[in-house]
């Protein structure tokens, strides 16, 4: 007999996928196509949600004027012997040391750290900055697609993959809005909605499997066939692809990043993935660092959200393994914060910020993007922000371009009405 609560359970996947999840497989065609042949390039994108701070994250050392600006959040140079000190990255610019498990992949090369950039838009409103960067439409409200839903329209060898792309969130996020197919959850096994049927049920199991194949509705029939077969494909990615990197513990941002690789190293064609870093383990931490930016165990500090972040990055690179060749990595963030602290210790709503970039094909080791030459006010934006230099859209052609195979032509596909152009990030 088949219970109901086993077809509710197990077998019911077929209806949610006619709804949300069938467009993005590909059946057969695309499970024959699996293999050595199914390994491409992918693009990772990690939203900093609610306002990184670049100059907190990589901060101008030698900047006294810099200092004066921002007493209260301003960590001694490198080098200086004295606790929480910098870590020296050129002898200029000095990386966060909560942020020091980024500092060995910027220095064989694999991170580069562009500054200064931003959206020209001047929004500080959380919603519209993140919006913006999301939309790749800065000031234009109407638009309803997401760029990096419109970067797989335009790549050119989207068809026979499994699955093109997945955002480890638990809703879909703007940035994928629009017709190209795109899961998002919160868990692999969400995905395989748990196709290992309990001990003893295999046989109703597969007499689920039955019932759909023999419905007289068509679309019934075709959706649990394509959902049994990505199930079973991606319960077994789950299994294979385990791997002993050391991902931080109570994360909602590295279990998302550590399922991001599994799918990666499944071999199912994943072009596009998306994660978001909200806040650091046991929810401790936020980038929104408005007050006691500092605090080493703060609710809303720097600290346990950047930690998280690079502890994260880092584990998520060397879970890769002989994947590293085919990803690319690029943040986003909604805004930088004022250059000018509060007196709060921290900062509010700014412009300009840092975008790390990671991958075995970026001309890392540099920071990119131009900072004022004094910190002093008339030298900034609205006499307390950090001027925009480097147009956010420059960066993410550049490596969507790269990684997608998307030509420079069409690039205004992505970012409609820029006519900018892709800055020089990637060694080929």
């Amino acid at each position: 007999m088949v219970t109901r609560r086993l077809f509710i359970q197990s077998g019911g996947l077929a209806a949610f996928a006619a709804g949300a999840m069938a467009p993005m497989f590909f059946g057969n065609a695309a499970l024959a196509a699996m293999g050595s042949n199914a390994r491409k390039k992918v693009l990772v994108v990690v939203y900093q949600r609610f306002g990184m701070d670049g100059l907190l994250a990589v901060s101008p050392y030698t900047s006294e004027s810099l200092a004066r600006l921002r007493p209260h959040m301003t960590l001694p140079a490198p080098g200086s012997g004295k606790e929480n000190a910098l870590l020296d990255l050129d002898g200029q610019y000095g990386l966060h040391p909560a942020l020091s498990a980024l500092a060995p992949l910027y220095r064989d090369g694999s991170l580069a750290i562009i500054h200064a950039a931003g959206s020209p838009h001047n929004s500080r409103s959380h919603a519209d900055a993140a919006q913006w960067w999301e939309s790749g439409t800065p000031g234009n409200k109407a638009t309803a697609d997401g760029w990096l839903n419109r970067a797989l329209a335009a790549a050119p060898d989207g068809e026979g993959r499994l699955l093109r792309a997945a955002s480890l969130t638990p809703e879909q996020p703007r940035i994928l809005y629009g017709a190209q197919p795109v899961t998002s959850i919160t868990d692999l096994d969400q995905l395989a909605l748990g196709l290992r049927p309990p001990a003893g049920n295999s046989a109703s199991m597969s007499a689920v499997e039955r019932l759909y194949a023999e419905s007289d509705n068509a679309a019934l029939r075709t959706a649990g066939k394509l959902s049994f077969e990505a199930a079973r494909v991606l319960a077994v990615a789950k299994n294979t692809a385990s791997s002993a990197a050391n991902y931080p513990e109570n994360s909602t941002f590295a279990s998302g990043m550590r399922n991001i690789a599994q799918l990666i190293k499944a071999d199912i064609g994943l072009q596009v993935a998306f994660a978001e870093s909200r806040s650091g383990a046991n929810a401790m931490g936020s980038w929104d660092t408005h007050s006691k930016a500092l605090d080493a165990a703060g609710k809303f500090s720097f600290p346990p959200v950047a930690r998280d972040f690079a502890n994260t990055v880092a584990a998520f690179w060397d879970d890769l393994g002989r994947h590293r060749d085919d990803v690319v990595l690029v943040t986003h963030t909604d805004f930088g914060r004022n250059v000018v602290g509060n007196d709060g210790a921290g900062a509010d709503h700014g412009r300009a910020t840092a975008i790390f970039a990671l991958g075995q094909n970026i001309k890392g080791g540099k920071i990119y993007g131009e900072l004022p030459e004094r910190f002093e006010r008339d030298a900034l934006e609205d006499q307390i922000d950090l001027p925009v230099t480097t147009d956010y859209r420059a960066v993410l052609t550049e490596l969507a371009g790269t990684q997608l195979d998307i030509k420079p032509d069409r690039d205004s596909t992505l970012f409609p009405g820029w006519n900018g152009t892709r800055m020089s990030l990637t060694r080929a």
